[in-house]
């Protein structure tokens, strides 16, 4: 671990998973109250519409379900050194925190009716439709904090064990839980297939960066080459 970077870091995640708690909870930002309209599955761009299905709980209960199980996965890294699980810890701390606060601060400015809202009203989820939260579609929570774990879990993993026969069987079962809990937001009727790719993107893009940056050491990893003449400037990783 390093002080700037994980102060930097922590900071980042604190203040948006902070700033949406705010925003959300005490502000009440983008809390939509249904008011019987009527969603036209026409007015959906055709590659979503493909997609699209009615609601179902099962599917959404599995879905939730896989999400735990896809965010467990760094358990893997019990397998280091026991002086690593600190930094392991604090590494996904800081990836969930800013995944988390990305992704719900882009639902804040974003107002999209879920999937379900276009078929019939007798199947939408009561509970969703009176907090407000049938019009935070985009993009897919659920999907960012798994693909999140299943990055992190990835990248960290093979940083730590390069040469391990278990590389390729953590990165596809991790990767396999992701997908899977992306497939069933969109069979559960909660998300669009542009919701779950955008949200697999934002996970992806955390949870490979944070630990990315833990891999520099600053006074060591980055080094300025300048020749005698001056007349040329080398960076060296």
């Amino acid at each position: 671990m390093n002080p700037l970077t994980d102060s930097a870091l922590l900071g980042t995640g604190l203040l948006l998973s902070g700033g949406d708690l705010i925003l959300d909870n005490a502000l009440k930002l983008n809390r939509q109250e249904y008011k019987g309209e009527f969603y036209d599955k026409d007015d959906v761009n055709s590659f979503d519409r493909f997609f699209m299905q009615s609601y179902s709980k099962k599917l959404d209960l599995a879905g939730d379900l896989l999400l735990v199980a896809t965010m467990a996965t760094p358990a893997v890294l019990a397998t280091t050194e026991k002086e690593e699980w600190l930094t392991c810890g604090v590494m996904y701390a800081e990836t969930l925190l800013i995944a988390n606060g990305i992704k719900e601060i882009t639902k804040l400015c974003v107002n999209r009716a879920r999937p379900y809202m276009y078929y019939d009203s007798e199947t939408f989820p009561e509970s969703d439709v009176d907090d407000g939260d049938w019009a935070n579609s985009f993009p897919s929570g659920h999907c960012a904090m798994a693909f999140a774990g299943a990055t992190f879990t990835s990248y960290t993993f093979c940083k730590y064990f390069p040469d391990s026969p278990w590389r390729f069987p953590v990165i596809g079962s991790s990767f396999a839980m992701a997908a899977g809990t992306a497939a069933l937001r969109i069979a559960s009727g909660n998300h669009f297939m542009t919701d779950v790719l955008t949200g697999a993107a934002i996970g992806s893009a955390v949870g490979f960066l944070v630990p990315w940056l833990h891999t520099f050491n600053t006074k060591n990893d980055l080094n300025l080459a300048l020749r005698a003449d001056g007349v040329s400037i080398a960076l060296r990783f």
